[in-house]
């Protein structure tokens, strides 16, 4: 059982401009573009085009092009694959989203999907980087209606069509794609395409009832997997852990995006040691965290997603009892846009802005997790009911 202090949804957002304006301030300088890493000018319609002879050439050098199609945040995406190999690594994560694989209608986004080493063509052009850049380093073009993202530590190029409803997502290697990035593919084009829906994809994680849930926020280490993926076998259901996409018109609502999840191995060690036999990669925890698909393991406790309640900062304490503690407005949005807008790389000023009018309009809480983890879906099924009690 969690303790639950506070003084209810009502006066809490008092002067909630004054408190935002600094946090507004240092945010927009982190969204301010980075000339040095913009993409070198050349036209629109050329980079379309190399972008689609590209996938033509994968498609004809292995004679396939599968489709799977699956609804995020309500809308039809569908995935054309000219790698198996690719196609592989990157379903499973969409998989509790599928949609028949005869549609009775054109998707509302369709990304095409190839990699160079399995399918032996050459890479779209890209923008020529140095050989010192800087590990994580992103490459942003955006010439509406294109725009394009390139990492070359990851050797991937994503661009969207935003008019058209069209995507396009190379990598260098299938095979050597990192851990994290199967577990939450084509994010890019995602964020940019979802934005264009009125959602915001965001770092953080969500668990819930049908009738409600909470969205668990913070700076990785803050707790945010741990108290989702401890639902897991319990009477909520699993959302994600990392990414999730909030609907925030009409009425608030999450939507799963991945059914992945990332743990510490310390805590498949530990506390959460029945997740140990789900890990997809068991044998590799000395180099990488661990990830398992909820949707192969549990797949009665993943969703789509539910109308949002709350929003949980999840911070660990040292008392025996998990409390849920009311939480400004500020505080939710310093533990939730910094870690958006550097985890997305291309957030700009109205992901900002979109954050901002979102923990003003949803009861923020700070959850306090207590020793026993085991009871942290108890703690959180009991705050949501009585939240629809209220």
């Amino acid at each position: 059982m969690a303790a639950h202090e506070g003084t209810g949804r009502g006066g809490r957002r008092d002067g909630r401009r004054g408190v935002l304006a600094p946090i507004r301030s240092e945010m927009s300088r982190l969204t301010e573009p980075r000339a040095e890493r913009r993409a070198p000018a050349r036209g629109t319609e050329q980079r379309l085009d190399e972008l689609v002879r590209s996938f033509d050439a994968a498609v004809r050098a292995t004679g396939t092009s599968s489709r799977d199609r699956f609804e995020i945040a309500g809308g039809s995406v569908e995935l054309r694959f000219a790698s198996p190999a690719l196609r592989e690594r990157l379903t499973p994560a969409f998989e509790h989203l599928a949609l028949p694989t005869e549609p009775s209608s054109a998707a509302d986004l369709t990304v095409y999907l190839w990699d160079s080493a399995s399918t032996g063509v050459e890479p779209p052009s890209h923008p020529d980087v140095p050989p010192d850049h800087a590990q994580g380093a992103l490459y942003h073009f955006h010439e509406p209606p294109l725009r394009a993202a390139y990492m070359p530590g990851l050797a991937t190029l994503s661009a969207l069509h935003e008019t058209r409803g069209e995507a396009w997502h190379w990598v260098g290697d299938a095979n050597a794609l990192p851990y994290w990035d199967k577990a939450s593919p084509i994010r890019q084009i995602l964020f940019w395409w979802l934005a264009g829906r009125g959602c915001i994809q965001v770092h953080g994680g969500a668990v819930g009832l049908e009738t409600g849930g909470v969205l668990l926020v913070g700076k990785g280490g803050s707790g945010k997997s741990t108290v989702a993926l401890s639902s897991l076998g319990s009477e909520l259901l699993y959302a994600g852990d990392d990414y999730v996409v909030v609907e925030p018109e009409p009425e608030p609502r999450v939507h799963s995006l991945y059914n992945s999840g990332k743990l510490e191995p310390h805590h498949v060690r530990g506390p959460l040691a029945h997740l140990l036999p789900h890990l997809s990669n068991a044998d590799r925890l000395e180099t990488e965290k661990a990830v398992l698909y909820a949707r192969e393991h549990f797949p009665a406790h993943t969703t789509s997603g539910f109308p949002l309640r709350a929003i949980f900062a999840p911070k660990v304490s040292n008392r025996p009892e998990h409390r849920i503690v009311e939480l400004s407005p500020a505080a939710a949005f310093a533990a939730l846009a910094p870690s958006t807008i550097l985890q997305l790389h291309t957030a700009d000023p109205g992901t900002f802005a979109a954050i901002s009018r979102l923990v003003s309009s949803v009861p923020c809480y700070a959850f306090e997790s207590g020793s026993d983890i085991s009871s942290i879906p108890t703690a959180i099924a009991d705050f949501l009911r009585s939240q629809g009690e209220a």
